[in-house]
C-alpha cells in the first residue's frame, strides 16, 4: 500500500508536476491553502485551476479557508522587506502550519509542499517552516527538492499540454506591487531607448 501525504498546493502548474512525479509513489491528497492570493478574483481563479489538476490525476482535493486579513495581519510587521525575506517567510509559516493542521484532521501522517519547485522560494527556508509546522501538529513533513532535474521547466511544458492557468506573480499584493513595477522600468527603459533612437 502507498504511504499517504498531504501536498500543499500554491498553483496548478507547480501541482500538476508534483501529482504527475509523485502519484505512482505515493496516495496524494491535494490541499489548497493560500490566504496570501489577492485580489478574491485571483484566489479563485487559482483554487478552480488546482482543483481540475487533482480532478485530472484523480487525486482527492480540498481547500482551506479564506483568510486574507489573517494574512494580512501575520506578515504586516515585514511589508517592506523583499521578496524572499522575512515576509516570505511568515508567509510559508502561515500556510504550512495550517496545512499540517489539515494532514492532522485527516489522519495521514505526513506532508510536504509543491512550493520548493519555484526558482523564487527559498527551500531551506520552506524546510525550516515545514519542520517546525510539522512537530506542532504531530506529523512528519517531508522535505522535497522539486527543483531538480529541471523540475520547473518541466512544470511549464506540463501546464502549457494541460491548459493551465500561469500566473506572473506569487500571488499577495506584495509581489503583484513588485511585478507593477518591475513592468513600468521594463516600460520606461525601452521608452527611453526609443526616445534616443530617434
Amino acid at each position: 500500500m502507498k504511504p499517504r501525504l498531504l501536498l500543499h498546493i500554491c498553483c496548478a502548474p507547480d501541482e500538476a508536476w508534483v501529482v504527475h512525479a509523485l502519484h505512482a509513489e505515493y496516495d496524494l491528497h491535494c490541499f489548497f491553502c493560500n490566504p496570501n492570493i489577492s485580489p478574491p478574483e485571483e484566489y479563485a481563479l487559482r483554487r478552480s485551476e488546482a482543483a481540475k489538476v487533482a480532478r485530472r490525476y484523480d487525486v482527492p482535493f480540498s481547500s482551506d479557508e479564506y483568510t486574507p486579513a489573517l494574512w494580512e495581519s501575520t506578515v504586516h510587521p515585514y511589508r517592506n522587506t523583499p521578496e524572499g525575506g522575512e515576509r516570505c517567510r511568515h508567509c510559508f509559516a502561515l500556510r504550512l502550519s495550517r496545512s499540517a493542521a489539515a494532514c492532522a484532521a485527516l489522519g495521514i501522517p505526513s506532508f510536504t509542499t509543491v512550493m520548493s519547485i519555484s526558482p523564487h522560494k527559498r527551500i531551506a527556508m520552506l524546510d525550516e517552516e515545514g519542520a517546525c509546522a510539522a512537530r506542532r501538529a504531530g506529523v512528519k513533513y517531508l522535505p522535497f527538492n522539486f527543483k531538480k532535474n529541471d523540475g520547473f521547466g518541466k512544470s511549464i511544458i506540463l501546464s502549457n499540454e494541460l491548459g493551465l492557468y500561469r500566473q506572473d506573480y506569487c500571488g499577495c499584493m506584495l509581489s503583484r506591487n513588485e511585478r507593477d513595477e518591475r513592468i513600468r522600468r521594463r516600460q520606461f527603459m525601452t521608452d527611453d531607448r526609443q526616445h534616443g533612437q530617434r
